[in-house]
């Protein structure tokens, strides 16, 4: 029987960018990553894709300050999804954790904005028209709300980040919300990863996970995956 596939999407959270305040950021291995933690965690039944890049948006197009800077699309969740469903199908899953860099000041996104951009790929995975064309069934899909942003944050971004704070806490209760909506799954990564400060991401820059928070976001998934392939 062939794996079971499950496609990882999101941004540099979900890339493995290790923050530095010194010298430019790396990429943590695949052993330490939590894509690559989950990966082992399922076993051989289980593919998973990695599908992160620096900067991503649900539905923006913004490179200013957003990591590496890529241009084009492939930055707007909203334009690449489509084509990155229908280039790693068939799949069985899809984890999809977005937010953070949608709560820069210049975007003048509210939280509300920002999880009505989450339900548009929700609607996306859940009932993408590639029927008649490729012979899969949807795949089940859980959303991540993204850790809190705090003080470190603030202190390092300052008004670029204008507000994230109160939006970044705002987020689990909405996306929560959509995933009932939309009959998906749903996980709070700033509970996931806990710590303290609590709930945010323990990173040197305060906005990046760290190998710690990897490990504990890679065993909330497990157990969310295990509830939702019950």
């Amino acid at each position: 029987m062939a794996a079971k596939r499950l496609l990882c999407f999101g941004d540099s959270n979900t890339y493995g960018w290790q923050a530095t305040l010194e010298g430019p950021a790396l990429r943590y291995p695949r052993a330490l990553r939590w894509t690559g933690r989950l990966s082992d965690m399922l076993g051989p039944d289980w593919e998973v894709v990695e599908e992160g890049l620096g900067g991503r948006t649900l539905r923006d197009h913004f490179t200013v300050g957003s990591g590496l800077a890529v241009p084009g699309a492939g930055l707007c969740a909203k334009d690449y999804l489509p084509a990155c469903l229908l280039s790693h199908l068939p799949l069985d899953a899809v984890v999809i954790m977005l937010g953070s860099n949608d709560m820069k000041s210049a975007l003048n996104r509210s939280a509300e904005s920002i999880a009505e951009g989450m339900g548009e790929l929700a609607d996306m995975v859940l009932s993408f028209p590639w029927e008649g064309v490729l012979d899969y069934p949807h795949p089940a899909l859980i959303l991540v709300s993204p850790p809190y942003i705090g003080e470190r944050k603030m202190r390092l971004a300052g008004e670029r980040y204008k507000g994230a704070p109160e939006k970044s806490r705002a987020l689990a209760a909405l996306y929560r919300q959509v995933a009932e909506d939309k009959g998906a799954a749903f996980l709070d990564a700033a509970h996931a990863v806990g710590g303290s400060p609590f709930g945010e991401a323990h990173g040197e820059d305060g906005m990046h996970l760290n190998e710690a928070d990897h490990a504990a976001l890679a065993a909330a998934l497990f157990e969310k995956m295990r509830a939702v392939f019950s």
